[in-house]
């Protein structure tokens, strides 16, 4: 039955994959929305719903538990078999700030985050047999803390935007949790992960938040050790843990608290 207030219809048994650099969700299905989040070539979603125009469809990206619309174009649709398979198994992430692979029978640029899945039968040479250019890492491997650090550095200057979650534009959230996703941990949207610990303890690759006193946490950045954080202001940059602090009491968050989470065992 049609919905009243979005005018939107229900499908079941419907699958996708993001096969374009960048795939933006929208909060409304119309390109003025606001951005909830992007997808990354090779990440997969469900299908919950399309306009009654078949132009606007709503996705839910299981990863991150976000939803949000995406234009008829950006459509791409798997079976469900493939879907399953696909979040079941391991796959290649990509590192590198730019990496290419052939589809479709021209280039197309990946970002870090990106996914690469392959069968078994092309485990041998599957760069070549991708035609893939760039670094990568399997999914299933753990980075261990200075390769999270490592990784993180890679995002240095990356601008802000609202909803983004690619190198050329992220905001604040989705800034550390696609570190800690290319690093092999998962995050769920509005859950923060990991064990927490005394500050005292803090180790390079350890998650820092700072929240209200009644919020959940709303401020993150990583820690690089000797109290140095990298974290999102205008754009990703490295500061001192009290400079951080410092610019945060500059916003009408005045009472904050932080928080160490170890993300790694």
């Amino acid at each position: 039955m049609q919905k009243e207030k979005f005018s939107e219809w229900p499908l079941t048994d419907a699958f996708g994959i993001c096969r374009q650099t960048v795939l933006p969700l929208y909060r409304k299905p119309t390109f003025d929305s606001a951005l909830v989040t992007q997808l990354l070539f090779g990440e997969c979603y469900q299908v919950h719903s399309v306009t009654p125009d078949k132009l606007w469809y709503k996705i839910f990206h299981e990863d991150s538990t976000r939803t949000g619309w995406i234009s008829t174009d950006s459509l791409k649709s798997i079976p469900i078999d493939e879907y399953s398979t696909f979040l079941s198994s391991d796959y290649q992430v990509v590192t590198s700030p730019i990496a290419a692979i052939e589809y479709m029978g021209a280039n197309l640029y990946l970002l870090p985050g990106s996914r690469l899945h392959f069968s078994d039968l092309e485990l041998f040479n599957w760069q070549d047999h991708l035609g893939f250019t760039g670094l990568v890492r399997p999914h299933a491997k753990k980075a261990r803390r200075d390769e999270l650090v490592e990784i993180g550095l890679k995002f240095v200057n990356s601008p802000f935007q609202s909803g983004g979650r690619s190198i050329f534009g992220m905001d604040e959230q989705h800034f550390i949790e696609l570190v800690f996703g290319i690093g092999g941990y998962s995050w769920k949207a509005k859950r923060v992960t990991g064990r927490k610990v005394d500050i005292e303890l803090a180790m390079p690759g350890d998650l820092l938040t700072f929240k209200s006193s009644d919020k959940s946490p709303n401020h993150f950045a990583l820690y690089l050790g000797a109290e140095e954080v990298l974290w999102m202001d205008n754009r990703a940059r490295i500061s001192d843990i009290n400079e951080w602090e410092t610019c945060l009491l500059t916003t009408k968050d005045t009472d904050l608290t932080l928080e160490v989470r170890s993300i790694l065992n």
